[in-house]
């Protein structure tokens, strides 16, 4: 099991880290069920960059690349993104050849120049010399930016071999001359003990690269694995708006600005704006077709609603924060009706009456209880609405019913046509064959 290097020192207050790269739009087009249109995707960059973060990756699709052609022609002629964002496209191995030709056709030279392309899954076909190859073929077109994306499946440690055939593939970016890397917790099932490892041995064995980790949330440590890695020695970090990312989400980027705010955290490439940074998360919501998430923390819309009839723990503590409060049945205490009456300038003689106060708190009461049963109707319908939303996503056995469905409709096909003069029912049965 790999150990910290050392001397290895963490620093959690009073430090800078180089940007803040945002993954909202790429994993959050890849994890919509229905897509995203690129009006709102062009608001959402928008959005996030207004709020302080410059590192953008946009896409790894085949039509994305006339995307990233509006977002920087939105950037240099139109002029709605700030000068110091930057953008980054995605592709892997497996991918690379159509993603690099519709980057050749859709981008001018100095678009190609422009953006950062990002490699994954690098180790495919290395006895091949592939990604060299490929690092070859994007300047070939003009791209003048690389950086590479690491993909690993860790577990609750970092073992030494795991850990060495990671730097075997840094060895090979910085023979590319890939300084760039981001690291994968590809399944979320980093724990935040292994992160700190992990960094603080990438860092001290690799001073000439800058590191950044995509936390994935599968086990609801995303966020956590990104703080930490920063702690340890990366110098970037990366997430999405409203923890947007595949399955359970990434890193949230709006709760990392909050902790580097009360730690005195800056960002070199500019001050992060939690407010901006909230409604492009909820903004998110709404390009991507996803259901408000209301307690979401920093960005969820009902995150700072606080119970009022029970013990307040952050007024308590000194903490008190700028808030909207309400009464639920739980909270709902006799002693709190007279404190609110009083707090809003009521007659002490009047509130002096038990009797009355306990009318009071029979009346909200009573009101509680039938706004909770309308409610809890409504919820249950809503729900039944949300789950009947998602049922439409396309299904892999949907690649086959359109093969057939080609096929059938194409009027020759190579391995059907001497099948063509045969009876129809055998026909059928060719077709299904040949998907099957």
């Amino acid at each position: 099991m790999l150990t910290f290097p050392v001397g290895h020192q963490p620093r959690y207050q009073n430090f800078s880290i180089k940007a803040i790269s945002d993954e909202t739009i790429r994993e959050g087009c890849e994890r919509a069920p229905y897509g995203a249109g690129d009006k709102g995707k062009l608001a959402l960059i928008e959005a996030v960059t207004n709020a302080g973060v410059t590192d953008i990756d946009v896409g790894s699709g085949i039509t994305e690349p006339a995307f990233v052609r509006s977002v920087l022609d939105d950037k240099f002629l139109v002029g709605r993104i700030p000068e110091a964002a930057q953008f980054s496209f995605n592709l892997t191995l497996k991918t690379w050849e159509p993603l690099t030709e519709q980057l050749a056709k859709e981008l001018p030279p100095e678009y190609l120049s422009e953006i950062y392309v990002s490699i994954g899954m690098i180790e495919i076909d290395s006895d091949k010399k592939l990604f060299e190859r490929v690092v070859e073929r994007l300047h070939a077109i003009g791209v003048r930016k690389l950086r590479s994306s690491l993909l690993n499946a860790f577990s609750i440690t970092v073992d030494e071999d795991k850990y060495e055939h990671l730097n075997r593939q840094i060895d090979r970016c910085r023979q590319q001359g890939i300084s760039l890397i981001r690291i994968n917790d590809s399944v979320g099932t980093l724990v935040p003990d292994a992160t700190a490892v992990l960094a603080a041995n990438l860092v001290h064995d690799n001073p000439d690269f800058t590191f950044y980790l995509h936390g994935h949330n599968d086990r609801g440590l995303g966020t956590a694995n990104s703080l930490t890695s920063v702690f340890h020695g990366f110098q970037m970090v990366e997430g999405g708006v409203a923890g947007v990312g595949n399955r359970a989400g990434l890193a949230e980027i709006e709760s990392i600005a909050a902790t580097f705010e009360d730690n005195n955290i800056s960002v070199t490439d500019g001050a992060l704006d939690i407010e901006k940074l909230s409604e492009a998360a909820r903004l998110s919501e709404v390009v991507f077709l996803t259901a408000p998430s209301p307690y979401r923390p920093v960005s969820g819309f009902l995150v700072r609603n606080e119970n009022a009839g029970i013990v307040n723990v952050p007024d308590y503590l000194g903490v008190a924060r700028p808030v909207d409060y309400f009464l639920n049945r739980i909270g709902l205490f006799p002693t709190y009706i007279r404190q609110i009456l009083a707090e809003r300038g009521m007659d002490p003689r009047v509130l002096a009456d038990d009797d009355y106060v306990n009318d009071v708190y029979r009346r909200l009461a009573a009101h509680m209880d039938e706004l909770f049963e309308r409610k809890q109707g409504e919820f249950n319908e809503l729900v039944e609405n949300i789950e009947d939303f998602y049922r439409d996503m396309v299904r892999l056995d949907e690649v086959q019913h359109f093969a057939l469905e080609a096929l059938r409709d194409r009027e020759f096909s190579p391995r059907l046509s001497d099948a063509q003069d045969s009876r129809s029912d055998e026909t059928d049965i060719s077709v299904e064959a040949a998907v099957a």
